[in-house]
């Protein structure tokens, strides 16, 4: 059981970053559409997805601690010589989806 997770832990790697910064996107579509003044509908939608987005990757790393491992997103190129400086844990990124998600949803009234 214990493999099978990690083989897919392993697989879902290279699809972390798209999703988080699809996430990050669509969130700020929904953040500047709030600020001036669109409520309901796409904001809402974009808040949701942002929140979900968030508890998944806050998921993720609560699977990888478990599992042994210190999820990360890597944000450079893998070719670049100071890979592992650009890098960020699942954590963080779950943690900023989920309030940015939670406050955007907040302005678009939802409940």
């Amino acid at each position: 059981m214990k493999q099978m997770m990690i083989d897919m832990m392993a697989a879902m790697m290279p699809y972390m970053r798209p999703v988080a910064l699809g996430a990050a996107a669509l969130l700020l579509l929904g953040l500047v559409l709030a600020v001036m003044g669109k409520r309901g509908g796409i904001v809402r939608t974009a808040g949701t997805i942002g929140v979900a987005a968030g508890v998944f990757f806050l998921a993720c790393e609560a699977a990888g601690r478990v599992l042994g491992f210190e999820p990360t997103v890597l944000f450079a190129s893998p070719m670049d010589r100071v890979m592992y400086r650009n890098q960020w844990p699942f954590w963080t990124l779950g943690l900023a989806l989920f309030l940015v998600g939670s406050i955007v949803r907040r302005l678009a009234g939802a409940r």
